[in-house]
């Protein structure tokens, strides 16, 4: 019981130790914790926003017009029921005739935040504790402590299928002209209630590192700033290493070597502004920046055809 109650000791450290290392951060880099988490909010919006695909309207309309069709099938309307899956069934070969690669189509998305305010120090104390608490068979201890040690955000969309889809409203087509209003529809909620959900979760420290990049990206690209802001410049670099550090203590992509090559950027980075070096430094942002985009959304985001 010693080890169980130690750790739950240790997490309930948490929040007081990362308080001081953001205003730290926040202090050195000009970005405030509130600006930070604006920032990353407008950034996953966008994300979110770019997947609203024209397809992705269309598939919108045939979900809310299966729902009409459901409704005037409960209110005896067969007529109007019948010809509104008709032009569902026409909607849906339209989309596969025009694009046949077509799986799934996003229809709608939310996003949940999941962040333990916490250090990289105590995160590494705690996983210590946790392995301790595995190996004398506190499981369900170290899984909630684990649970609660997450920095991420997660996306959930749901798409609409469309190996099966069209198939369904076939059936249920088939299904009323046969006189079989209540097993049509009974198809048609079920093929509401079978949309695929899909999941991303996106460590919030490697979207901090990202943006401390960005920022380091418009000090440089400031005409006076690489002279001027040089002290700023190093503490965003030394922000956004603090946070792959953090991402990685956590366990996000832990064994990936990538970590070590973005580590190795920023180093060979603070050099150059050390030295001087401006065109070599606005090079190395550059290429650190579109590094980082790439290990994000290789590692992290699950495509979807």
């Amino acid at each position: 019981m010693k080890t169980k109650v130690l750790i739950t000791g240790i997490f309930m450290l948490i929040a007081g130790m990362m308080t001081a290392q953001q205003q730290n951060q926040a202090g050195k880099t000009g970005i405030s914790k509130e600006q930070m988490q604006e920032r990353i909010g407008k950034s996953v919006s966008n994300k979110i926003k770019n997947a609203e695909i024209k397809e992705t309207e269309e598939a919108i309309a045939i979900l809310k017009e299966t729902q009409a069709v459901i409704a005037d099938l409960a209110q005896n309307k067969n007529d109007e029921a019948e010809k509104k899956l008709a032009e569902v069934i026409g909607k849906l070969e339209i989309l596969l005739a025009q694009k046949p690669e077509l799986s799934l189509i996003p229809v709608d998305a939310n996003v949940e935040m999941k962040d333990a305010v916490t250090d990289v120090s105590t995160v590494r104390t705690i996983m210590d504790h946790v392995k301790k608490a595995i190996e004398q068979g506190y499981y369900q201890e170290a899984k909630q402590v684990l649970n609660d040690l997450s920095s991420e955000l997660v996306i959930k969309t749901a798409y609409l299928p469309m190996a099966t889809y069209p198939g369904a409203m076939k059936l249920a087509a088939k299904l009323m002209h046969e006189g079989k209003n209540r097993e049509a529809a009974a198809v048609l909620v079920n093929a509401l209630n079978t949309l695929i959900i899909g999941e991303e979760i996106i460590p919030l420290p490697v979207l901090r590192a990202e943006e401390y990049i960005k920022e380091a990206v418009k000090v440089l690209n400031n005409e006076k700033a690489f002279k001027e802001n040089k002290e700023t410049l190093l503490a965003l670099l030394d922000a956004a290493s603090y946070q792959l550090d953090l991402a990685q203590a956590m366990g996000y992509g832990k064994k990936d070597k990538e970590y070590k090559d973005l580590h190795q950027a920023i180093v060979r980075l603070k050099d150059y502004v050390n030295k001087g070096r401006e065109k070599k430094t606005g090079k190395a942002l550059k290429d650190l920046s579109l590094e980082l985009k790439k290990f994000k959304e290789r590692l992290f985001y699950k495509k979807q055809k």
